[in-house]
């Protein structure tokens, strides 16, 4: 980590989830002071992302994820991208809250990054996804 900077480009195995997950969780521990609950939920939040992006990438052939984590006291900033082929529109979904919800498989990822993160942003591009989210120690 150089100035609070982690930067990590992986092929696209999900078997690289859980070593992406634990580095970023290492980081906000010491670097941000995260504990707890919300440092379950920025775990939860970099599963997401991260495989989202390998999805995504596996969908279009293969590349590279790319995640940078910056970390301060109190926050940490993610940036996944891909090389995928964007965000399709999603279909109506019922709210996660809405117990007819769990009758349809898949579809969660984003809403929970929504919820989870402190702020949050989506950009298709032509050469890929990039995903922005912000976490603060307490919500």
């Amino acid at each position: 980590m150089h100035d609070g900077v982690i930067e990590i480009e992986i092929p696209s195995h999900y078997d690289l989830v859980a070593v992406v997950r634990m580095v970023v969780a290492a980081a906000a521990s010491t670097g941000a002071g995260f504990t707890g609950d919300r440092l379950d939920d920025l775990r939860v939040v970099t599963s997401e992302a991260v495989t989202n992006a390998i999805e995504a990438n596996q969908s279009n052939g293969g590349g590279t994820v790319t995640l940078r984590c910056e970390v301060q006291p109190g926050s940490v900033r993610l940036q996944v991208s891909d090389h995928g082929p964007g965000i399709r529109p999603r279909a109506e979904l019922p709210d996660m809250e809405d117990p007819s919800r769990l009758d349809i498989e898949g579809g969660f990822g984003i809403p929970l990054m929504q919820r989870l993160s402190s702020t949050s942003r989506f950009r298709s591009t032509p050469s890929g996804t990039i995903v922005d989210l912000e976490m603060l120690g307490e919500v």
